[in-house]
C-alpha cells in the first residue's frame, strides 16, 4: 500500500464518518419535523432545533461530498507537500482498515448512547407507572427523546453487526474509479 493510498483512504473514511453523523441526525430531524407539523406549522417550541438540525445535516453532507469527491487530489497535494512518497510496510488491506473503523465507531457509539438510553427508559417507565392512577399521558417531548435514542442506538447496533459487510462494500467501491459518485449517491439516497 502506497502512502498516497493511505492518505486517500483517510479522506474517504472522514467522508464516510461524516455521512454516518448525518444519518445519526435523521431521527432527530424527523422528530422535529413531526413536531412542527403537529403544532400546525406555526413554528412550535422546537423550531430553532429544527433549523440547527437542517444546517448540521447540510454541513455534514457537504463535507462528505468534498472529502469523497476530492480525496485523490487532496491526498496527492498532502503527499507532495509532506514528501510522503514511497511504500508503507503495512500488510493491511483497505477492507481490514474499514472493518476496524466501523467496529470502533459502533463501540464508541454504544458506549456513548446506551447508558443514557437505559436511564431515560427507566425514568419514563417509572414516571408512567407512578402516575398511571392519575391519568398520566406522557408528553411528546419524552416520547420523541426516547425514539431518537432508540434509533441512534439501533444504528450503532446495526453498524456493529454488519461492520464486515459495510467494509467489503466500501472496499470494493474504493478500488473502482467511480468511487466518489457511487458513495455520494448511496449517502444521498440513505439520507433522503
Amino acid at each position: 500500500m502506497k502512502r498516497l493510498d493511505l492518505v486517500q483512504l483517510a479522506f474517504i473514511i472522514a467522508g464516510i464518518c461524516s455521512i454516518f453523523f448525518s444519518l445519526d441526525l435523521v431521527p432527530t430531524f424527523l422528530y422535529y419535523l413531526f413536531t412542527w407539523f403537529t403544532d400546525g406549522r406555526a413554528g412550535g417550541y422546537l423550531m430553532d432545533e429544527l433549523i440547527i438540525t437542517i444546517l448540521l445535516l447540510a454541513v455534514y453532507l457537504i463535507f462528505s461530498i468534498f472529502c469523497i469527491r476530492n480525496s485523490k487530489q487532496l491526498a496527492g497535494w498532502i503527499t507532495d507537500k509532506a514528501n510522503l512518497h514511497g511504500e508503507i510496510n503495512l500488510k493491511l488491506g483497505t477492507k481490514d482498515i474499514l472493518f476496524t473503523f466501523f467496529t470502533v465507531l459502533a463501540v464508541y457509539g454504544l458506549i456513548r448512547d446506551l447508558p443514557w438510553l437505559i436511564n431515560d427508559t427507566y425514568n419514563y417507565i417509572k414516571a408512567f407507572n407512578t402516575n398511571a392512577e392519575e391519568g398520566f399521558v406522557p408528553d411528546n417531548k419524552s416520547r420523541g427523546g426516547l425514539f431518537i435514542q432508540f434509533c441512534s442506538t439501533g444504528l450503532f447496533v446495526v453498524l456493529m453487526i454488519y461492520a464486515n459487510v459495510f467494509a467489503e462494500f466500501f472496499a470494493a467501491r474504493i478500488k473502482k474509479p467511480e468511487t466518489p459518485v457511487v458513495v455520494l449517491k448511496i449517502a444521498v439516497g440513505l439520507v433522503l
